[in-house]
C-alpha cells in the first residue's frame, strides 16, 4: 500500500511550515494582548516584542522545513523568511497600513533567524525517520 507523504513535496514542505511559524506569531500575539490587558507596556517594547515574535515564527517553520528536507538549510530557511515577509507586506497592503522602517526592520531581523532555524533543522539528528 502506497501512502502520500505530503512533507516530502516542496510545495506542501513549504506550505505547512509556513503556516505553522504564523501559528506561533499568532498564539504569541495572544500572550501579548494578555499582557497589554494585564497591565501598561511601553509602546517601545512592544514593537521589540513583535520582532521577537516574527523572528521566533520564522525560526520554527524554517526549522520545520529542514528538519523535513534535510537539505539546503540557509536556502529553506531564506524562503521560510521570504514567505513571512510576503505575509507581512501582502497584511499591510490589505488592512491598508502605511509601510514603516519598522517593517523592513522586522524583516530583516527574521532573515538571520530564519536561516539559522533552517540550518538547525538540517542538523538535527534525527531518533527515527520522520516519514
Amino acid at each position: 500500500m502506497h501512502h502520500v507523504r505530503l512533507w516530502k513535496s516542496v510545495l506542501f514542505r513549504y506550505l505547512f511550515s509556513v503556516l505553522e511559524g504564523i501559528f506561533w506569531i499568532f498564539a504569541g500575539g495572544l500572550g501579548t494582548a494578555f499582557l497589554l490587558t494585564a497591565g501598561t507596556l511601553p509602546a517601545q517594547m512592544l514593537i521589540w516584542m513583535m520582532h521577537f515574535l516574527w523572528s521566533t515564527g520564522a525560526f520554527l517553520s524554517a526549522r520545520r522545513a529542514g528538519f523535513h528536507g534535510r537539505r539546503h538549510g540557509i536556502r529553506t530557511g531564506f524562503l521560510c523568511s521570504l514567505f513571512l515577509c510576503l505575509i507581512l507586506f501582502s497584511g499591510c497592503v490589505l488592512l491598508k497600513e502605511t509601510v514603516t522602517v519598522r517593517m523592513f526592520t522586522r524583516c530583516l531581523l527574521m532573515f538571520p533567524a530564519g536561516i539559522a532555524g533552517g540550518i538547525a533543522g538540517v542538523n538535527k539528528k534525527l531518533h527515527k525517520p520522520p516519514y
